[in-house]
C-alpha cells in the first residue's frame, strides 16, 4: 500500500463515519448548514438586503429569498468582479470558475475557502470508498484531466479559470507526486497538441486511477495514442516531444526537461504494437484499478464505447453529480450513476418535475424526496450563490440511511448537453437568425436534435427554397456553428477539441412543420399550447421520414 493510500485509509475512515452520521437526518443537517450559512454572511450586501439576520429556517428564508438563475444573481457577482468586497459572502472569493452562460456572456462563479474544502472533503471520501473497493486505485500513478487554473483576471484583479485546476496546481507534494502528467501540461493552448502531450507523459507510466469527468475525453486520448502510436514511441525512446506537436517554445521546453529517454519502455510499448496491431490502455496500462468518469445522463452512451479499450471487468465508477457551481453527490458503487446526497456542503430544495410550469409549484426538502421520483434542484451554496436554479433535473435512486441517492437525468428547460456545452435554444435561435442573415439563406422552420452515441448535433431545416444549392446550406451550417461557438465558450471548446463534430444539416421535406404541428393537435394539444421543442434529444420525434437531403460539414 503506497502512503498516501495509507494516509487516505487513516483520514477516510474517520470521515466516512462522520459523513454516515450526518444522513441518518438529512433535513436537521441541512437545517444546521443554512443556518450557518445565513449567520456567516449577514452582514453581507445580499444578506442585509434579503434579511439573513432574522431568518431561522425554510420557511423564512424562501419568504426572503426568491428563486432565480445565473442572470438574477449576475448583477452581484460583477460587483464582486469590480472589486467590492463583502457582497454575497463574508470571506471573498478567491477565483471565479468559468463555465458557459444561457446570454452568450460566460458565467463567473465565485469560489470561496469554505467551498473548497468542502470540494476536497468530499473527493477525498470518493477515493477512500474506491479504494475500499479497489484496493491498488492508489498504488501507481493517477491520470487527472484538468483545465488551466487561471486563464485570467477581473478588474478587481481575482483570477477566474477552473477551479479543479486550482486544486490540482496546488496540491500538496505528497499527492502531487502520484500526478502521471505535471500540470503545466494542461496549458497547452491547441487541443490536438494538448492530448498528444498528455499521452506523451502518461504512456510512459504505469496507471492505476485514471480520472476525467466526460467519457469522450478518454476516447479522445486513446485515439490520440494510435493515431500517433510510432510517433509516441519514438518520443518515449528518445526523451523528447515530436515538434509536429503545437507546443509554444518556452513550454516545449519545459515539459521536454522532464522526459528523460526511456528507451525501455519504448521497447515494451513497441512490442505491444507488434503483438496487437494497436495501442490500448488494456495493454500499456495493466495495472489500472479505475476509471473514474460521468455515467449518467446523455454522457452515459459513450461508455459503453470504452470498454473495448480496457479489460474485461475494468471498474468504471462516476465521480458523482457536479457542476461549476456545486458538486452535489457522493457515489459509493460502480454501477450507475446514482451518488448520496452530499447534505454536508450545500442547502437543497427540490421541485417535482411535473410542477417546474406551476405558479406555487410544491418546493420539498432533501428528507421530502420520493424514491423513483424526478425533480428540479435548487442550491444554495457556501459561495455566495441562494436558492439557485441551475436547471438540471435529477431522479431519486434509493437511500443512504434517510438520505436519498439523485442521479443527474438531463439539463432541464430549453437547454441540452452532450458533451458538458450545456447549450441553451436562445443561443440556437440567436445563431440561426445570424447564420441567415450572413448566408442569405431563408429557413421556414428549424430544429436542432442531439445525438449522444455520435457526439454531434443535426440541424434540421425547412427552407422557403427546397432547391437551395448544397453549397449554400453547408455555409448557412458553418455560420450556425461559428454563431454558437461565439455565444457559448462551452460548445467553442467541445469543437475546437473533437469531443463535438460537426453539425449534419438535414433537409426536411415542405410542409413538415405543418405536418407536426397537425399531429400534436391531433394528440389532443390545442394550436395555441403548442411549443414545439426546438432543441431535444433524437428519439421517436426525429421526423426521420421527413428528410430529403443530408450534408454534413
Amino acid at each position: 500500500m503506497s502512503l498516501v493510500s495509507r494516509l487516505l485509509s487513516m483520514q477516510g475512515s474517520f470521515a466516512w463515519r462522520s459523513f454516515n452520521r450526518a444522513m441518518q437526518d438529512p433535513d436537521a443537517t441541512q437545517l444546521r448548514l443554512l443556518r450557518q450559512i445565513l449567520k456567516a454572511n449577514a452582514e453581507t450586501a445580499f444578506g442585509r438586503e434579503h434579511g439573513f439576520a432574522s431568518i431561522g429556517g425554510f420557511e423564512e428564508f424562501r419568504d426572503s429569498v426568491q428563486i432565480g438563475d445565473y442572470e438574477t444573481v449576475r448583477p452581484w457577482v460583477n460587483r464582486i468582479m469590480a472589486g467590492e468586497r463583502g457582497v454575497l459572502t463574508r470571506d471573498d472569493p478567491y477565483l471565479f470558475a468559468m463555465t458557459s452562460g444561457t446570454a452568450g456572456q460566460p458565467k463567473l462563479i465565485p469560489v470561496t475557502t469554505a467551498t473548497s474544502k468542502f470540494v476536497g472533503a468530499l473527493s477525498r471520501l470518493w477515493l477512500y470508498r474506491s479504494t475500499v473497493d479497489h484496493p491498488g486505485t492508489l498504488d501507481h500513478k493517477a491520470l487527472i484531466i484538468v483545465s488551466p487554473a487561471i486563464e485570467g483576471y477581473t478588474d478587481g484583479g481575482i483570477p477566474y479559470g477552473s477551479a479543479s485546476g486550482y486544486i490540482y496546481r496546488n496540491a500538496a507534494w505528497v499527492v502531487r507526486r502520484r500526478y502521471a502528467v505535471p500540470y503545466p501540461v494542461f496549458g497547452v493552448k491547441d487541443y490536438e497538441a494538448k492530448y498528444y502531450a498528455i499521452m506523451r507523459f502518461a504512456i510512459e507510466q504505469q496507471l492505476s486511477l485514471l480520472a476525467t469527468p466526460n467519457p469522450s475525453t478518454i476516447l479522445r486520448l486513446m485515439d490520440t495514442a494510435n493515431a500517433h502510436a510510432q510517433r509516441l514511441i519514438r518520443d518515449v525512446h528518445d526523451g523528447t516531444i515530436s515538434d509536429d506537436a503545437d507546443i509554444e517554445p518556452d513550454l516545449r521546453a519545459e515539459l521536454t526537461a522532464l522526459l528523460p529517454p526511456n528507451t525501455a519502455r519504448a521497447a515494451e510499448l513497441e512490442s505491444i504494437l507488434d503483438r496487437e496491431g494497436v495501442l490500448r490502455p488494456r495493454d500499456y496500462w495493466p495495472r489500472l484499478a479505475l476509471v473514474a468518469c460521468w455515467k449518467g445522463g446523455s454522457v452515459g452512451a459513450t461508455v459503453e464505447r470504452l470498454s473495448p479499450w480496457f479489460p474485461d471487468g475494468m471498474a468504471f465508477r462516476d465521480p458523482g453529480f457536479l457542476a461549476s457551481e456545486a458538486n452535489f453527490t457522493l457515489p459509493i458503487q460502480d454501477e450507475g450513476s446514482r451518488g448520496i446526497l452530499a447534505v454536508t456542503g450545500n442547502v437543497y430544495e427540490f421541485i417535482p418535475e411535473d410542477d417546474i410550469d406551476s405558479s406555487s409549484p410544491r418546493i420539498l426538502t432533501a428528507g421530502q424526496l420520493v424514491d423513483g421520483e424526478s425533480y428540479y434542484i435548487i442550491v444554495t451554496t457556501q459561495s455566495g450563490f441562494y436558492r439557485y436554479d441551475i436547471n438540471d433535473v435529477v431522479r431519486v435512486n434509493g437511500f443512504h440511511n434517510r438520505t436519498p441517492k439523485i442521479e443527474f437525468l438531463r439539463k432541464g428547460r430549453d437547454m441540452l448537453s452532450l458533451e458538458g456545452e450545456k447549450l441553451h435554444v436562445s443561443q440556437l435561435i440567436e445563431a440561426m437568425r445570424e447564420a441567415q442573415a450572413s448566408t442569405g439563406v431563408a429557413v421556414e422552420y428549424f430544429r436542432a436534435l442531439g445525438h449522444p452515441t455520435a457526439n454531434r448535433y443535426s440541424l434540421q431545416l425547412e427552407l422557403r427554397d427546397a432547391a437551395a444549392p448544397d453549397d449554400a446550406l453547408v455555409r448557412l451550417g458553418r455560420a450556425v456553428d461559428e454563431g454558437l461557438s461565439r455565444l457559448n465558450i462551452e460548445y467553442e471548446q467541445k469543437r475546437e477539441s473533437g469531443r463535438l463534430h460537426p453539425l449534419l444539416i438535414q433537409v426536411m421535406a415542405d410542409g413538415w412543420s405543418s405536418r407536426r404541428l397537425a399531429a400534436k393537435m391531433a394528440n389532443a394539444v390545442r394550436d395555441v399550447q403548442y411549443k414545439d421543442a426546438l432543441l431535444a434529444l433524437a428519439g421517436d420525434d426525429a421526423d426521420e421520414s421527413e428528410v430529403r437531403r443530408e450534408l454534413a460539414l
